[in-house]
């Protein structure tokens, strides 16, 4: 039996993360939290530099109940793609795990209003999780 993520405890969370994508560009009454998705699954699993991991976690907070606005779209995509990147390239993950027990395993695809509704849920987990004090070390 094969151990869960690290990170999140989920067998084979990259699938379950690439379901959520398929459906995010497939039907736009689920990717309409196509933003929770991809920002939550990275904070979550450590993608984001350590610089950044709180102001993401803001981004998320913001954004849970409406699609960021076209300026906070521009920033995080300048940002990530920019010299001032957000997310790491090749690097180790950080040393920090989140403590939070919503994954993308409680994710359910089983309807758009029910994926929205997981998505928020889990995505407000993580992104306190994130920037408050339950962040500790290995």
């Amino acid at each position: 039996m094969a151990a869960g993520c690290p990170y999140c405890g989920v067998d084979d969370c990259e699938t379950k993360f690439h379901a959520c994508l398929d459906r995010d560009f497939s039907d736009p009454e689920y990717g309409v939290v196509h933003h929770l998705t991809v920002s939550t699954y990275m904070l979550q699993h450590g993608r984001y530099t350590d610089e950044n991991v709180h102001a993401m976690a803001e981004f998320v907070l913001a954004y849970l109940d409406e699609p960021p606005n076209q300026h906070a779209r521009s920033e995080i995509r300048q940002r990530s793609d920019g010299s001032r990147r957000i997310i790491r390239r090749g690097e180790e993950s950080r040393s920090l795990v989140l403590r939070c027990q919503d994954s993308i395993g409680d994710v359910d695809l089983s309807t758009p209003e029910n994926y929205r509704t997981s998505v928020r849920r889990w995505a407000e987990a993580v992104a306190r999780a994130a920037r408050g004090p339950s962040r500790v070390s290995d």
